[in-house]
């Protein structure tokens, strides 16, 4: 069950023996906190509302929204906005109701307002609860860089607090969670690792329950960056018995879900990613995760050679999360999947319009224009992009597919020591990362030139457990020479003048000047040389033209 992105780990404490049906199926029983606050309510004890919020924040708002949005209801707003605690866990209540977020949004946002001007005057523990909380509605606005400078204030604040207070609190763990999530959506994901690895070592590690969602967490950041092998340490670490069914299939494991799917996916294991996937328990159309959800729907799809169904599911999540799918942030990150996708449907002109309009980050933009291009036989502008990306900072993944798109750019002409070397570079980052579906994301002669550059650097085990086909269909680059091409190649090895091959032929300098550019396009060169270069490294001249 999902009721708020604000979420535990799926667990509570102190169950009562009166249960929700619904929750108790779930494994998410009504504690005896929801109870005592009721309690409170009733006799207007604010503060000790918020000193039982304070003991259950995360837990409470994930599993028991729904019993917090009646208790609040008849709060008067000033009493919410004067007890920023109360107000924010009276917007956050709101989020998971279908057709209910922009007044959780509106609710936020008058409490982040009266909480600006107050908070100097409250304890550092609510500072510290504000401060994360600040980071979540940002995050839940759509906002997410505007909650940086809270998500860093409230980092600093539980890195402040004394043991004593870190009790009180009782879920540090889960708020650094928060924190961490915030930091990966705003796209800073060097601090998202860093808050969540403080997350989980603020468990105990005897009964590290709440500690769950910072390893789900870091299992699908690892994943998602094509870090494979700690993609893998911290999934066998959410296999373990310290964690439930419950975790692991609800909103916290959504992560731990997909870093599964994934590492599946890397094994070209597709039955495993979809058993993975549907063990998800999440409603698509609340869920902030689900630009992630949908791109490794959609690499499942396209591993299992359904590049239709990728595209159709991708377009139908988009149009089931409304305005919010339209939006250019979440353009921007589905266009390297859709990129993708068009070129495995054999459409390489509707990648590049894709890439056009939304190009995501622009290290990453450059590698997926390098693909098209290499696609196209546009191999001057492939080698081009995948070196503007080079030393940009990219991820595992990205760096893994820039390089094995530069490989097979520079083995479209004969194998040479460059790409000799550059086999053995894209074999050592495949190894370490843990990678192989980067080498299916060419075209289909270009995958078997890669397979024997590896097995010539003594790297055939890389490429093994390959399936035999590329993802991707052939490219314009891959067409057939005409007959006429082909003589009219043989003569330009011969000869550098038009004039001289248009005589010989019986035809027009401009008839000649057509087919050179016809040939020149299918090769991906733009010169003589490296047309008779690349024709020699593919085999296409006859024994009298060597």
């Amino acid at each position: 069950m999902e009721s708020t992105p604000a979420l535990g780990d799926g667990q509570t404490s102190d169950t009562s023996s009166t249960e929700d049906p619904v929750r108790h199926h779930s494994g998410l029983a009504v504690p005896a906190t929801v109870h005592q606050i009721s309690d409170a309510v009733a006799i207007e004890d604010y503060d000790a509302v918020m000193d039982l919020l304070r003991a259950e924040w995360f837990a409470l708002i994930a599993a028991h929204s729904d019993d917090l949005r009646e208790l609040l209801r008849d709060l008067p707003p000033s009493d919410l906005q004067s007890r920023p605690l109360l107000g924010f866990v009276y917007g956050l209540s709101f989020y998971g109701l279908p057709h209910h977020r922009l007044r959780s949004a509106r609710l936020l946002l008058s409490v982040l307002r009266a909480a600006h001007g107050r908070k100097r005057e409250l304890p550092a523990i609510d500072r510290a609860l504000i401060r994360a909380s600040e980071a979540v509605a940002y995050r839940l606005l759509g906002r997410p860089r505007l909650g940086l400078r809270s998500a860093r204030a409230a980092v600093r604040a539980l890195d402040g607090l004394s043991d004593a207070e870190r009790e009180e609190v009782g879920d540090v763990p889960r708020i650094y969670s928060q924190i961490g999530t915030s930091f990966y959506r705003a796209g800073n994901v060097d601090e998202a690792l860093g808050t969540l690895e403080k997350g989980y070592a603020e468990a105990a590690p005897e009964r590290p329950q709440n500690g769950f969602s910072n390893i789900s967490m870091l299992a699908g950041i690892h994943a998602f960056r094509g870090d494979m092998g700690l993609a893998a340490r911290y999934t066998a670490l959410a296999r373990e018995d310290s964690w439930t069914d419950v975790q692991r299939s609800m909103y916290p494991g959504t992560f731990y879900r997909l870093a599964e799917a994934m590492i599946a996916l890397e094994r070209f294991d597709t039955a495993t990613a979809r058993e993975h996937l549907a063990s998800m328990v999440n409603d698509p159309d609340t869920i902030e995760f689900w630009v992630e959800i949908a791109i490794v729907e959609a690499w499942t799809e396209l591993v299992d050679g359904r590049a239709g169904e990728a595209i159709a599911r991708l377009d139908a999540f988009v149009a089931r999360r409304g305005a919010e799918g339209r939006s250019v942030a979440s353009r921007h990150r589905l266009a390297g999947i859709r990129g993708v996708i068009h070129l495995a449907l054999g459409d390489p002109d509707a990648a590049s319009v894709a890439l056009r309009h939304d190009p995501g980050s622009d290290a990453d933009a450059h590698v997926q224009r390098a693909r098209v291009a290499l696609v196209l036989g546009r191999i001057d502008t492939a080698l081009s992009e995948s070196r503007r990306a080079a030393g940009t900072g990219l991820s595992s993944r990205s760096e893994a597919e820039r390089l094995t798109i530069e490989l097979a750019a520079l083995l479209r002409s004969a194998p040479s020591v460059r790409s000799a070397r550059l086999a053995l570079q894209l074999a050592a980052v495949l190894v370490h990362s843990g990678q192989r579906l980067a080498l299916v994301l060419i075209p289909p002669s270009d995958l078997e030139r890669v397979r024997r550059a590896l097995a010539d650097a003594g790297r055939a085990d890389i490429a093994q457990d390959l399936p035999a086909r590329s993802l991707l269909l052939h490219g314009e680059d891959e067409a057939n020479l005409t007959e006429r091409e082909a003589v009219v190649l043989g003569e330009l090895v011969r000869t550098s003048s038009i004039k001289a091959v248009a005589s010989t032929l019986y035809v027009s300098s401009n008839t000649v000047k057509s087919q050179v550019r016809s040939l020149y396009r299918k090769l991906g060169v733009t010169n003589r040389e490296d047309a008779i270069a690349v024709a020699r490294g593919r085999g296409l001249l006859r024994d009298g033209e060597l």
